[in-house]
C-alpha cells in the first residue's frame, strides 16, 4: 500500500536531494505535461526547493501521488515537507514545518501550508484555515513564490501559539465526545444500524460505529493520554489518517455488515483535506 506517513526519517532529519529525487521524481520534472496549453505557467518544484533552502528550510519528507500510466509519473501531484534549520529551538515533542503541494499536470495550484511534526508518533499535521497560501501556475513567478514562503514562515510562530493554547485547554467528556463524532464524519458516515431497526438498504462502504469512536479517542501510547484538546486532537488525527480503528463494512459478501479495521488513507489530496478540516474542527470546538 502507498504509505503517506513514513516516507521520511522518523526523527525528521534532513533528506538528501538524491533521496528526495528517488521518493518524489515528479519534483524534478523540468517541463509541464504536454497536454497543457501554453498559458500554463510551469513552476519547477526543484526550483521551489532551492528557494526554500534560501529561506533556511530543508526537506524532511517527499511523497507523490501514484499514477496508472508511466507517462503520467513526471507530472503527478506531489508533496514535500520542509523544516526550518534555524530560528526555532529544538522541540522535544513537535517541530514546525512548511508543506509544499504541487503538480505539473494542471490539476492543482501550487500550495504552501504551515504544519507541525510530532516526534512521539512520527506523524505530521497540516494546519487549516489561515495557514495556507496558493497561487495558480498561470500567475506564479519566482518572486511570488519567495513571498509565499516568507508569509508561511511568519505564520509558524502563530501556529506554535495555537498549539500551546490547545495544550492548555481541557475538554470535558461531552465536548471530547462531540469532537470525536464530528471528526469521524470527515471520513465515514454514521452506521444507520447503530440507531435504527436493521436496515437492509445501506450503501456499500464503511461506516462509523461506537467502536470507531472509542478507537479514535483511545491512547495507544503513554504520551497521548490526557484530556486536553491537543492530545485529543492528535489521537483522533492518527486514527483517521493511519487507520486501524474499527468500522462497519457493507459489501456484496456481507450485506448486513462486518466489523473490520480501517485502512490508512492512501490518497494524497484526501490526506491534506482530512488534516486541514480536522484542524479547523478542533479550533471550532475549542
Amino acid at each position: 500500500m502507498f504509505d503517506l506517513i513514513h516516507r521520511r526519517n522518523l526523527t525528521a532529519e534532513t533528506l538528501t536531494i538524491e533521496t528526495v529525487q528517488e521518493l518524489c521524481p515528479a519534483a524534478f520534472t523540468d517541463h509541464a505535461s504536454p497536454e497543457l496549453s501554453e498559458r500554463y505557467g510551469f513552476v519547477s518544484s526543484a526550483n521551489a526547493i532551492s528557494i526554500l533552502a534560501d529561506h533556511g528550510f530543508a526537506p524532511t519528507r517527499a511523497i507523490q501521488k501514484p499514477v496508472r500510466k508511466a507517462s503520467e509519473l513526471p507530472f503527478a501531484d506531489h508533496m514535500l515537507t520542509f523544516r526550518p534549520l534555524t530560528g526555532y529551538s529544538d522541540e522535544t515533542e513537535t517541530a514546525p514545518e512548511i508543506i509544499l503541494y504541487n503538480s505539473h499536470n494542471g490539476k492543482s495550484a501550487l500550495k504552501l501550508f504551515a504544519g507541525m511534526y510530532r516526534f512521539i508518533c512520527s506523524n505530521s499535521l497540516v494546519a487549516g484555515d489561515g495557514f495556507e497560501a496558493k497561487m495558480r501556475h498561470s500567475r506564479l513567478t519566482a518572486n511570488g513564490f519567495s513571498d509565499m514562503v516568507s508569509d508561511q514562515a511568519q505564520a509558524l510562530p502563530a501556529l506554535l501559539e495555537s498549539i500551546q493554547r490547545m495544550r492548555a485547554t481541557q475538554w470535558g467528556h461531552d465536548v471530547a465526545r462531540g469532537f470525536v463524532l464530528q471528526a469521524a464524519s470527515l471520513r465515514w458516515q454514521a452506521d444507520p444500524n447503530e440507531t435504527d431497526i436493521l436496515c437492509r438498504d445501506v450503501f456499500k462502504g464503511s461506516y462509523t460505529t461506537l467502536h470507531t469512536l472509542r478507537d479514535l479517542d483511545a491512547a495507544t501510547r503513554y504520551g497521548d493520554a490526557g484530556g486536553d484538546a491537543w492530545r485529543t486532537f492528535n489521537r483522533v488525527q492518527e486514527g483517521l489518517i493511519r487507520g486501524g480503528v474499527r468500522v462497519r463494512s457493507y459489501t456484496d459478501r456481507n450485506p448486513y455488515g462486518k466489523t473490520r479495521r480501517a485502512r490508512a488513507v492512501a490518497s494524497l489530496p484526501e490526506t491534506v483535506r482530512i488534516n486541514r478540516s480536522l484542524w479547523d474542527l478542533a479550533h471550532a470546538v475549542a
